[in-house]
């Protein structure tokens, strides 16, 4: 059994995708990233037995050869994870194009952190509105500006594409814009 209790903390977030109201997406609290060093680190905490430049040596290694594993067609099992290489695209004429295919690494959990998840109790903090942010932006070839009001980062505006249109049923606008009537 894993030793520590772990509690995952997430915001209620409404789903914009359905007309149910009582529908709601998670939003998980990021405490803040951990790198291999940091876990060495956290490691030191427990026990100050343990020779960091040695644990960091050996993880380093091991991480090395279980990549190079998988990566030569093994099923490699971390007890942490699985990792199962893939190629993935068509090829055309039986032919690898590296513009086309890549190698990709499939990650599904193992044993120890499937019993971890087991062991992990969800705590929901409450509803979290959606925060609207506002943008000024500023067309340079037509000098026209804009005020909008998203709910993402980045807006990029591209002028000629620029139209405002009705909300058509989704089945009647792809209709319209397939065959061109």
């Amino acid at each position: 059994m894993y030793p520590m209790k772990n509690v995952l903390k997430a915001w209620l977030r409404k789903t914009q995708l359905t007309i149910d109201p009582t529908e709601y997406n998670t939003q998980v609290v990021v405490r803040g990233n951990m790198g291999v060093t940091d876990i060495i680190d956290e490691l030191l905490n427990e026990d100050a037995e343990i020779n960091r430049e040695a644990v960091l040596n050996i993880i380093t290694r091991y991480n090395r050869k279980a990549a190079d594993l998988a990566l030569s067609g093994y099923n490699v099992n971390t007890g942490l994870v699985n990792m199962r290489s893939s190629i993935k695209g068509p090829l055309f004429g039986g032919k690898w194009n590296p513009n086309v295919n890549w190698v990709d690494v499939t990650l599904t959990q193992s044993e120890e952190l499937y019993d971890a998840i087991n062991d992990t109790t969800v705590e929901i903090l409450g509803e979290k509105d959606e925060i609207i942010e506002s943008y000024h932006v500023s067309t340079p070839v037509t000098k026209i500006t804009r005020n909008y009001q998203s709910k993402v980062r980045n807006v990029e505006e591209n002028e000629p594409q620029l139209s405002t249109v009705g909300e058509p049923a989704c089945g009647i606008a792809f209709r319209t814009w397939l065959c061109k009537a």
